[in-house]
């Protein structure tokens, strides 16, 4: 899938919407090829990931809390350290619309100016930091230049753009000969959806589709099929939200796996699911596991059934996080009420006829004046009592505000484990055990009562992977959230050894030892599966907590298998199915 310099332009809007003029408060690098910054804007955490990963370049805002993945300080992580945290995001610049480049300012109150310069450009993705005259700090990529290089990227040289494309703009952009050079794109005799990659700035493959599409009726439409005015058309279609802010965002889907994003609409193929935000669709697109589903997917209807009921229970419990922010009374409300209401009572007496701002001289010698606004309809005592019962209303919110959010954010989690395990699902009852999740957790309606049918009693290692570490330890593989409450739980002993991927869902994993030392192959074996069984799958380095079972608890009031865990040890291992595990 393609991130283009259009939805990067999406990305763009979203965050100057968001995390501009917000404080850095974290920079870490959650693998190798990645970088990741926690935003405190507009009273709320944003976590902001730039990859700079090949072929999966991206920059998008991240629903989950950015984890450390790589397992030593780069240089560019210590410069992040240094310029970046505890800055300012001052503004957010795409320097030309339809290159795949763009500035982040920062402005510490030490160090100064820097800017981060994200280039998600497929192979050539980079995440560079550049001192206030242009130079380069470091970057994630180097680029030591050469006879055929096109640039040289290494810490203090200039910083070079890349070079400039001598392409037909996507937009007309007022010149004489646009609609001439327009006509180029349609003369060829291949497939328009390559001319127009290959002659107009800023369109992609799936662009370029989606467009031909647009004027043709046919993705793989011949260039000649269309008229000019058709693909001006279709480019004006995809491109003036650019210009407007009017983004449509989404993933596409086939047989309830996400096989795509986009900033627009997409009819050439699967169907188009609008997403709230750029970042949650492309996030979406790379959560899910690549590999996990075959090609053919025999339980497609089923599987996307379930799918949708995830996803409107995910926008449920955002809406209600999002309700809950904009109800949490100011710090210091209910207070100022209460200070305010104290004084009317005491001052009321004072009060003339059609006064409408009571000045309170709060020290007595003019050092501070509270300004209390009155109602010509009420008296000073009845504003009094309103002012009073409005503090207790706002000093219950506050009290409840937090662990309402808290709960939220126990489902959400335990939602995006539900996804991870929809996705590990490989047969009907496994798929249905997903759906039922749902229900017992509240988050969709029971079905309609039918008549009582005998239930079979699953034994509780039922569906449980389980593999055999070189040394002879078995060690045990949760798929869903009852199978990892059963390892958990029933199935280990206290001093069994037992391990999850940090910061992401997926299987707990359990080395059953019974006390009994664990050699370092089979717990990196163990890790290496907890990493591929988790939404840290093909990462090359993914953050796995191993700890003695007994120093794992459940979460109280959380969902099958949430838990605490205190004592852990950090391993990092590449999220890929161990040797001999196959």
């Amino acid at each position: 899938m393609h991130f283009d310099a259009l939805t990067l332009a999406c990305i763009a809007q979203e965050l100057r919407s968001s995390i501009a003029g917000g404080r850095v408060q974290q920079a870490l690098l959650p693998d190798a090829q990645s970088a990741g910054l926690e935003v405190y804007a507009q009273r709320t955490r944003y976590y902001l990931l730039l990859s700079a990963q090949p072929g999966a370049g991206r920059l998008h805002l991240s629903s989950m809390k950015l984890r450390r993945g790589a397992e030593r300080e780069t240089p560019l992580l210590l410069l992040l350290r240094k310029y970046v945290r505890g800055a300012v995001l001052e503004r957010i610049e795409q320097p030309d619309m339809t290159e795949r480049v763009l500035h982040l300012h920062f402005d510490h109150p030490e160090h100064g100016v820097t800017v981060l310069v994200a280039e998600p450009m497929g192979r050539l993705s980079n995440v560079l930091l550049l001192d206030v005259n242009g130079k380069i700090l470091d970057c994630i990529h180097r680029a030591p230049g050469g006879e055929n290089a096109q640039r040289l990227l290494l810490p203090g040289k200039p910083y070079l753009p890349p070079p400039p494309q001598d392409k037909t703009p996507p937009l007309d952009d007022g010149s004489a000969n646009y609609y001439e050079r327009l006509a180029a794109v349609v003369a060829g005799e291949g497939p328009l959806w390559k001319a127009l990659t290959a002659q107009v700035a800023g369109v992609s493959p799936t662009q370029a589709r989606e467009a031909a599409w647009l004027a043709t009726g046919d993705a793989n439409a011949p260039a000649h099929a269309a008229s000019i005015v058709s693909v001006a058309q279709a480019l004006q279609t995809l491109w003036l939200p650019a210009t407007t802010g009017e983004w449509q965002p989404g993933v596409i889907e086939e047989a309830g796996a996400a096989v795509g994003f986009s900033v627009y609409p997409v009819h050439f193929r699967g169907e188009f699911i609008p997403c709230p935000t750029a970042s949650e669709a492309i996030e979406r697109y790379f959560a899910a596991p690549r590999a996990t589903l075959p090609q053919a997917d025999a339980y497609a209807a089923a599987r996307g059934q379930v799918a949708a009921q995830l996803r409107q229970a995910h926008q449920r419990v955002a809406r209600q996080l999002a309700a809950l922010a904009e109800d949490e009374p100011t710090p210091g409300e209910a207070a100022r009420l209460r200070t305010a209401a104290e004084w009317l009572l005491a001052l009321g007496h004072t009060v003339a006829a059609g006064q409408v701002v009571l000045e309170v001289d709060v020290n007595g010698d003019g050092s501070e004046v509270l300004p209390i606004s009155l109602d010509g309809a009420l008296t000073p005592v009845q504003q009094a009592e309103r002012f009073f019962k409005r503090a207790a209303k706002l000093e219950r919110a506050a009290e409840f505000i937090p662990q309402r959010r808290a709960r939220l954010l126990a489902d959400q989690d335990f939602l995006a484990q539900l996804e991870m395990d929809l996705a590990l699902a490989e047969n009907r009852p496994e798929i249905a055990a997903v759906g039922a999740e749902l229900v017992a957790g509240g988050f969709v309606r029971k079905p309609a009562r039918r008549a009582p049918q005998k239930q079979k009693t699953q034994r509780a290692d039922a569906g449980i992977l389980r593999f055999d570490s070189p040394s002879g330890f078995e060690i045990l593989v949760g798929r869903n959230a009852r199978q990892n409450e059963a390892i958990t739980f029933k199935l280990t002993h206290p001093q069994d050894r037992w391990l999850h991927a940090r910061g992401v869902p997926g299987a707990h994993v359990a080395i059953r030892s019974a006390g009994r030392p664990v050699d370092e192959a089979t717990l990196r074996m163990a890790a290496q599966l907890a990493a591929y069984y988790s939404k840290a799958r093909g990462e090359r380095s993914a953050a796995v907590m191993a700890a003695e079972r007994r120093f794992v608890q459940r979460i109280p009031g959380g969902h099958p298998g949430q838990v605490s865990v205190r004592n852990e040890e950090m391993l990092f291992v590449a999220a890929e199915l161990p040797e001999g595990a196959a």
